[in-house]
């Protein structure tokens, strides 16, 4: 469903299954914005926080995630300094603000 939306807002989207499938992208293309979802199956969120860490840290500022466990996901954005949180469940609306505030502040960097 997020894909969809995206795509029907103008974003070319590019989505992984898994944890694992989302690192090998992550290893080979660079994005404006990463929706990241911390329960993912073989990797999970964290998994791929720690990936984007020690390999692709300029990326670490497009990071959005989001979660049904918010206390999870505040201890992880504190302690991977993300800025950008999305509880679920989410409306349309804040999904697709959260995405073009992102995009908006990599554009400033």
């Amino acid at each position: 469903m997020v894909e969809r939306v995206l795509e029907r807002e103008g974003y070319e989207v590019d989505a992984a299954r898994d944890g694992f499938e989302a690192i090998q992208k992550l290893a080979r293309n660079d994005y404006d914005a990463i929706l990241l979802d911390l329960m993912m199956p073989r990797i999970d969120g964290f998994g791929v926080l720690d990936y984007l860490e020690e390999n692709r840290p300029e990326l670490g500022s497009a990071v959005i995630v989001m979660s049904a466990n918010l206390p999870g996901a505040t201890d992880a954005a504190r302690e991977r300094n993300i800025a950008r949180l999305l509880p679920k469940p989410f409306d349309l609306t804040t999904l697709i603000d959260q995405v073009r505030g992102s995009h908006i502040a990599i554009e400033q960097q």
